[in-house]
């Protein structure tokens, strides 16, 4: 399965913090700024959140519809028999 990516929201959100942890480093001597590979990672775990959210919601989209078509298909059915 290739990487996934972020939605340019959850990109901009990421970036958000990133700057904020940086800001926040410069501020207070027991915290370190992210470095690029910090980042990089950062991003990958979003990009994974989001794509499980993602799956998560197609799957229930899904469930929703085959319920539905079920029970057309259970009204039609009683429909034919009266």
């Amino acid at each position: 399965m290739s990487t996934p990516i972020e939605p340019n929201a959850v990109v901009q959100l990421i970036e958000q913090y990133i700057d904020d942890e940086h800001r926040a480093a410069e501020r207070a001597d027991n915290k370190t700024a992210l470095d690029e590979d910090g980042i990089y990672g950062l991003h990958n775990v979003a990009a994974k959140v989001y794509a499980l959210g993602f799956y998560d919601g197609t799957c229930v989209a899904n469930e929703r519809h085959n319920r539905r078509r079920g029970r057309e298909r259970e009204n039609a059915r009683a429909e034919a028999e009266s």
